[in-house]
């Protein structure tokens, strides 16, 4: 469909205008809808043609176009549109779509979607009739109270011990070049003590003092090989050599451990003690919020995200939470988190597929924690939820509703 095209749009009555055809602004007009609205969404090209059939399918007009663009906000009815509401997961391109609406309809109620707080509030301060709503900030709330009730129906149903096979004890990693080294000092030092108390004539003890000074090469000075045979020379030169590569050897490799153990807490790869703690896996926008909501309920919070880089980190720990970067999925991190000790687990990244693996990687621990996976896909949310063993919870449905909601107050009005 061409930018600008407009499809049938039922004239009989006044619409509400939804800019963005992505999951929230579709969920958001088949509710507008299903409570007797008439609806026009606003959609760019791209999204007109992946969701041009559901569009149509749940009754809603459609416009091609940008909601930046003042022609494309007029061509979709702005001018007797009741209400505006903007769904896409753009802070800056919803700033710039509030403002010219505004300008084109300066009395128009907006419904905007901001995550960023300070864009959210100039835009409450300098327009009149704007209510924001964040995605993260409406469905935080709820995950949260899905957490806790999840965690009270534990507390009230004790559940069988877990197996044998579910308490695993995090294994003990052992570096082979370390081990061989130790191995290699321990035989030098040995064979080269030996051979120096026979041919220096000295006491073993003497000999092993020889052995480790020139090991460590501290110099020669009580014992020396001045006057000792040139076969008890060149051992020794030998001895120098060697033992000078097995120490550089050694002080590498514990370089390389202190560095990485300091890198490890530096990304919160240490074992989390206690009980009864939950689990926030993804420290996205979602993830965020619910750590945060879940802390000032009075639980307390161990947060593992992949990314390193992930804003929120800084934000999370400045408070008090403990968060691990790493891959969530893996044994390792599981064990890292006390995942057999936890009160709950909440998989809430940005990613379906990853929700699920990391549900399925604590369900194959055979632990009975309850999981709560946050899905986007309507279909896998009701699949889930039909078999029982995971709660799923659907951002998009929860924030639908409350745009909905808002979008029929400010209708009204």
């Amino acid at each position: 469909m061409a930018a600008g095209a407009v499809a049938a749009v039922d004239e009989a009555a006044p619409t509400l205008l939804v800019a963005g055809a992505d999951p929230l602004g579709l969920a958001v007009a088949e509710r507008l809808i299903q409570s007797g609205a008439s609806v026009t969404m606003l959609a760019e090209p791209s999204e007109a043609s992946r969701h041009g059939h559901e569009i149509a399918r749940i009754g809603a007009g459609l416009v091609v176009g940008s909601a930046r663009s003042s022609g494309s906000l007029l061509a979709a009815g702005l001018e007797t549109a009741r209400v505006l509401v903007l769904t896409a997961n753009n802070d800056p391109e919803n700033v710039d779509a509030a403002l010219t609406a505004r300008r084109l309809r300066p009395n128009l109620p907006l419904i905007v979607r901001l995550f960023d707080p300070t864009l959210g509030d100039y835009l409450r301060r300098t327009l009149d009739g704007v209510t924001i709503l964040s995605t993260s900030a409406v469905a935080a709330p709820a995950i949260a109270d899905m957490t806790l009730e999840a965690l009270s129906k534990r507390n009230t149903h004790p559940t069988p011990s877990r197996s044998p096979r579910a308490r695993r004890r995090r294994k003990l990693r052992v570096d082979r070049v370390l081990i061989m080294t130790a191995l290699a000092g321990i035989v030098l030092v040995a064979a080269s003590t030996i051979y120096f108390s026979q041919a220096l004539n000295l006491r073993p003890i003497d000999a092993l003092y020889f052995v480790w000074t020139t090991i460590f090469t501290v110099g020669y000075g009580d014992i020396s090989l001045r006057e000792a045979s040139d076969t008890a020379k060149i051992g020794g030169m030998g001895l120098m050599l060697t033992g000078a590569a097995l120490v550089a050897v050694l002080y590498a490799l514990l370089a390389g451990w202190v560095v990485g153990r300091r890198l490890d807490v530096l990304r919160g790869r240490v074992p989390v003690h206690g009980a009864g703690h939950i689990i926030v896996v993804g420290a996205g926008n979602v993830g965020f919020r619910v750590a945060r909501t879940l802390a000032e309920k009075g639980q307390r919070v161990v947060v593992v995200e992949r990314d390193g880089e992930n804003r929120h980190i800084g934000d999370l720990r400045s408070v008090g939470h403990h968060v691990i970067v790493a891959n969530a999925v893996s044994d390792e991190t599981l064990d890292l988190a006390g995942l057999e000790t936890a009160g709950a687990l909440l998989a809430l990244t940005e990613v379906d597929a990853t929700n699920l693996h990391v549900a399925l990687a604590v369900r194959a621990r055979e632990t009975d924690i309850p999981v709560i996976v946050r899905l986007a896909s309507h279909e896998l949310s009701t699949h889930i939820g039909d078999h029982r063993d995971m709660l799923p919870a659907s951002t998009i449905a929860i924030a639908s509703e409350a745009f909905a909601s808002a979008a029929l107050a400010a209708a009204r009005a």
